[in-house]
């Protein structure tokens, strides 16, 4: 009898692991509990080099949370050097079986600046829907014509969105989620040469106006105010070397700096990088700076087999130099657009004919 009563309960410690949870088998086995945990990562890989930057480039992360239906729930934040980690992650303490609405701004806090280039008004629980969230430039006054003006350098901030529906099992499973970020700040440095002598900075004014200032949820420019961009850096500097009867020459040229939120593709016809002539006002040249920028898309399609849109060239570059020569009168020959290693030249038909 109690041979039996062992080999009955043998059986049904048996018909017991067969049917029980497996995390029941991971705590035997000392490898975790049934708690199923979630986390989001984040990259960088949208330039034009296809690699993963978020670690070198990326200071901090505002992760904004909401639910299905675009109600605000909670925040997210971190800084500093967690953010190199190969391994960094946001761990979520929401619970699952339901949908969220995830909204990632990247480079609002940038503790070493002393300063900030945007904003997000903080939402509120249970109130603030998705639709209420801009991240808005900080501006540094206004034109006699009521445009801001930006003229400190602008920086880096990355957009980022997913919505995704939280899993949740019996066995214990980590589920890592990501979200692919958006750089929203451009570096356009101007230079002027001039093909017969030398020019000075205090000569000249530059400027880039565009509506593009303020940034929605889905990271679309909001609202129809209009930020004249100005240089944040602007000086002289030797930009050729020339041989004039056995002498070697050397040719000061103008360098400025200036910073843009995201260019669209659909205001081709709408951001115009201007040069003043400082004394007079007189305007020397004005071009669209979307368009010229869009002439080197071709070259990266060719390059890497990749076809791209208009946007997603503009998303994935965020460095131009652009060259413009001037002759003896001012007037711009020719202009050189750089991009990483590629170059072309535009020529100012109008002013040759």
């Amino acid at each position: 009898m109690i041979l039996l009563r062992r080999f009955m309960g043998l059986i049904a410690m048996m018909l017991f692991l067969m049917v029980a949870p497996s995390c029941n088998l991971h705590i035997f086995d000392y490898e975790g509990d049934c708690e199923v945990t979630h986390s989001i990562r984040f990259v960088y890989d949208m330039n034009l080099k296809w690699a993963d930057a978020f670690p070198s480039e990326v200071k901090s992360v505002n992760l904004y949370v909401f639910d299905s239906d675009g109600v605000f729930l909670k925040e997210y934040m971190a800084a500093g050097e967690e953010l190199s980690r190969p391994d960094f992650r946001i761990q979520l303490d929401l619970a699952p079986k339901k949908t969220y609405r995830f909204l990632a701004w990247c480079g609002l806090e940038n503790e070493n600046a002393g300063y900030e280039s945007f904003k997000v008004v903080q939402p509120v629980a249970g109130i603030t829907s998705i639709e209420e969230i801009f991240c808005l430039l900080e501006s540094q006054g206004t034109t006699e014509n009521g445009e801001e003006i930006s003229d400190r350098r602008l920086l880096f901030l990355y957009h980022g969105y997913l919505e995704k529906y939280l899993e949740d099992n019996n066995d214990g499973t980590h589920y890592d989620y990501t979200i692919n970020l958006t750089k929203d700040t451009n570096h356009i440095r101007v230079m002027l040469q001039q093909t017969t002598g030398s020019l000075s900075a205090e000569d000249f004014e530059f400027s880039l106006t565009a509506q593009n200032g303020n940034l929605s949820w889905d990271n679309q420019p909001a609202g129809d105010t209009k930020i004249e961009y100005r240089p944040w850096n602007i000086e002289t500097d030797i930009l050729g070397v020339g041989n004039s009867g056995g002498e070697i020459m050397e040719y000061y040229g103008v360098l400025a700096d200036l910073n843009s939120s995201r260019l669209m593709a659909s205001k081709v016809n709408d951001i115009y990088l201007t040069v003043r002539k400082k004394d007079t006002g007189k305007l020397l040249f004005k071009v669209p700076i979307i368009q010229y920028s869009l002439t080197e898309k071709s070259y990266y399609e060719k390059a890497y087999g990749y076809d791209m849109t208009d946007q997603e060239f503009l998303d994935r570059q965020d460095e131009y130099t652009m060259t413009f020569f001037l002759d003896e009168n001012l007037q711009w020959i020719y202009a050189v657009i750089e991009i990483l290693q590629w170059r072309v030249v535009i020529h100012n038909y109008e002013n040759q004919n």
